[in-house]
């Protein structure tokens, strides 16, 4: 499997470029809690083929997915991940800038490195992100207490169902519970910690374009919240709201998240790297 070496530890990543031409942007997706890279395989393919022919970098954070099981020495936060972003950019030798796209805590890593890091990114997209506060942390403290006492699989039968939207079907219900049950609970209970303890990003101190997702059903970041984001972000953005959908925007309507993504890396403006 490939794999990564970076300050964290060792990372499982997959590298897809365009077949016949070479890549005319470069994305890194972060997935959000409970997930892996293969959250985005479902918009992976349109999104490396014509007409957009990007380079679409996914991987697994340290202690999620196939990455290393071991949590780094470091305790992880929202800036060792936004850290994490670039050491794989580095490591995979990535020049020019890139779109930071992140999903739901990853999102907020994505606002974070749209704020902090204009030298590396140029666009940032936040699919379903958390709105860091006081409510949240009580959350998935709770939600840390029930994993420790009863392993992932409490979360496997109630997460599928729950965190979806009315569109939803059982095919996407069973790929969410198969990502959930592929964690580590240690580094679940990890991530759980990151968002409970994030703090606000600088959102009023971007400057880049950014593209916000929220799902009109999401319960895990409510509308309410993406607004919110919204409306503090500086720079020039967009927002879109997906009818029917929950959390899982990837798994559940990946036709219209490709199609978002696609259009806002192209009106951004594409910047060969390698």
């Amino acid at each position: 499997m490939p794999s990564l070496q970076i300050p964290s530890g060792r990372i499982f990543y997959a590298d897809s470029r365009p077949t016949t031409t070479p890549p005319r942007a470069t994305l890194i997706l972060h997935h959000g809690l409970g997930s892996s890279h293969a959250f985005y395989r479902p918009i992976t393919p349109a999104l490396t083929s014509s007409p957009h022919n990007f380079r679409c970098i996914t991987y697994d954070s340290i202690s999620s997915g196939l990455s290393d099981i071991a949590l780094p020495l470091e305790t992880q936060s929202i800036q060792t991940l936004a850290k994490d972003v670039i050491d794989v950019l580095d490591a995979l030798g990535v020049k020019g800038k890139v779109i930071m796209v992140g999903h739901s805590l990853a999102g907020v890593v994505a606002a974070e490195i749209a704020a902090m890091r204009g030298d590396r990114v140029m666009g940032a997209v936040m699919l379903g992100p958390v709105l860091p506060q006081e409510s949240v942390k009580e959350v998935f403290e709770q939600r840390v207490k029930t994993v420790q006492e009863k392993g992932m699989e409490v979360m496997a039968d109630t997460i599928p169902t729950g965190a979806t939207g009315s569109r939803s079907t059982p095919l996407q219900h069973a790929f969410i519970r198969v990502l959930l049950l592929s964690q580590n609970p240690e580094g679940y209970c990890s991530m759980c910690r990151v968002i409970g303890g994030a703090s606000v990003p600088d959102y009023e101190g971007i400057r880049m374009p950014t593209l916000l997702v929220a799902g009109r059903e999401d319960k895990s970041a409510p509308l309410k919240g993406c607004e919110t984001i919204y409306e503090r972000t500086g720079g020039k953005k967009r927002m879109e709201v997906l009818e029917g959908v929950g959390h899982w925007f990837c798994i559940e309507d990946p036709e219209a998240v490709g199609r978002l993504i696609g259009e806002f890396v192209e009106e951004v403006g594409v910047e060969k790297v390698v």
